[in-house]
């Protein structure tokens, strides 16, 4: 069977719930001014949705990252641009953070899951968010310690 190409009207992003040691996810500003998880577009020489958001989490905060499982799919309607289809994985930066900001973002910033209702956060990041936070907790415990050095992924 063959299959013709064409072209999608949904655009594709994946996007890190970025966690450090004490449980703050990593954000940046977007030209909206909306906090975002980061993460983008696969391009031709990614060859996997983690390497994918490997590759993005290095280009837009000069950090290398371990990936983990899928946390979240959604849809999300951006005015005047479109529909994209999100997927978030879970993730965690390998060895200390020391942010560099790329030019995808205007900020970078960590923050504590108290603190997502407080910014200018669309729904469906904040609820990947909360799902990853909730997938990490329970399959290791509400020690965040523990995850750090045992999150399975490359």
């Amino acid at each position: 069977m063959t299959f013709a190409p064409r072209e999608s009207p949904i655009d594709t992003s994946f996007k890190a719930v970025l966690l450090d040691r004490e449980m703050r996810v990593l954000l940046g500003t977007n030209p909206r001014g909306e906090w975002e998880l980061l993460g983008g577009r696969a391009e031709a020489q990614d060859a996997s949705p983690q390497d994918t958001v490997r590759r993005e989490v290095r280009e837009e905060a000069g950090i290398d990252i371990v990936v983990g499982a899928i946390v979240d799919s959604w849809f999300y309607d951006i005015p005047g641009k479109g529909r994209v289809a999100v997927t978030s994985y879970l993730a965690r930066p390998i060895g200390d953070v020391s942010l560099a900001l790329g030019t995808e973002h205007a900020d970078l910033a960590f923050f504590h899951a108290g603190e997502l209702d407080d910014i200018n956060l669309p729904k469906g990041y904040r609820r990947s968010i909360r799902l990853g936070i909730d997938q990490l907790q329970a399959s290791r415990g509400c020690d965040p310690g523990q995850w750090i050095g045992g999150m399975s992924g490359r």
